[in-house]
């Protein structure tokens, strides 16, 4: 059976969500950051995180791809690129995660007893939806690294860098919005509030970050973070030297018109 995890905006209109799949016959049970929408007489099992990300059990692909439309207008700042990430799942004699010995894909097994345990599926899926959510963070920040990394050699090899002071502003401003929306966003990749009341179920959750290595790729994206605050300091330093040689000019230039007319009164 697939379960599969998907981050397609930034954030979503859960209690909007909830209602739209009422109207369409499904069962939809709103919690604080979760929306959990099944269907009676069908076994699948949705659950909507309010950052912008959904994780799905026995779905087909038809489904899927029908779940993506029907959200879109719930949904607040739509990525261009939808991240997901693909398992499948069955029922064993307990619950884990590995990867296939085989093919590349991960496995999800689920004790036969807890099958029918929404709130297991919950804790796990509150793994797989952090896990995505900081694969698509990792886009975003590897995006902005890549586009500026060039700047600090044309620096070294030239004293100067090729960009007019207003472009040099719009590249301060791209990596700041790229890590104010990672820090601003961090909440999301620490342990849920929900696991504070329910902590018999964090464990479930604690397996899932261990295997999806979240808290090693949350120090990777901090420090590729503290990569691209070098660059936005290295930047934010060149525009104000050239504020400063624009500055200097000025003051040079008044000094010297103020001198020629000294001159010109004299004679």
């Amino acid at each position: 059976m697939r379960c599969v995890s998907f981050c397609t905006a930034a954030n979503y209109k859960l209690s909007l969500l909830a209602e739209f799949f009422r109207t369409k016959r499904y069962t939809a049970k709103l919690f604080r950051n979760v929306l959990y929408v099944t269907k009676q007489d069908k076994p699948i099992d949705i659950f909507f995180f309010n950052h912008g990300c959904f994780v799905t059990w026995n779905l087909s692909k038809k489904q899927e791809k029908k779940i993506i439309e029907d959200i879109k207008p719930f949904s607040i700042d739509p990525l261009e690129k939808i991240e997901m990430d693909r398992f499948i799942y069955y029922l064993d004699k307990e619950t884990r995660l590995f990867p296939h010995q085989r093919f590349n894909v991960d496995v999800i097994t689920l004790e036969s007893d807890e099958s029918d345990n929404v709130q297991i599926k919950l804790a796990i899926s509150y793994g797989l939806a952090q896990s995505i959510k900081l694969e698509s963070y990792e886009e975003s920040v590897n995006k902005t690294v890549l586009a500026n990394s060039h700047f600090p050699k044309e620096l070294a090899r030239f004293g100067k860098i090729s960009l007019s002071r207003s472009e040099i502003s719009k590249r301060i401003g791209e990596i700041f919005l790229t890590r104010s929306s990672v820090n601003l966003s961090s909440e999301y990749l620490d342990v849920p509030e929900y696991f504070w009341r329910y902590s018999n179920l964090e464990s479930y959750y604690a397996m899932t970050e261990k295997f999806l290595d979240i808290p090693k790729r949350v120090a990777a994206l901090n420090h590729k973070l503290d990569v691209a605050h070098e660059i936005l300091e290295m930047l934010n330093s060149q525009l104000q030297h050239r504020y400063s040689s624009i500055l200097e000019f000025v003051i040079i230039l008044l000094i010297f018109i103020e001198i020629v007319v000294q001159i010109l009164q004299h004679v």
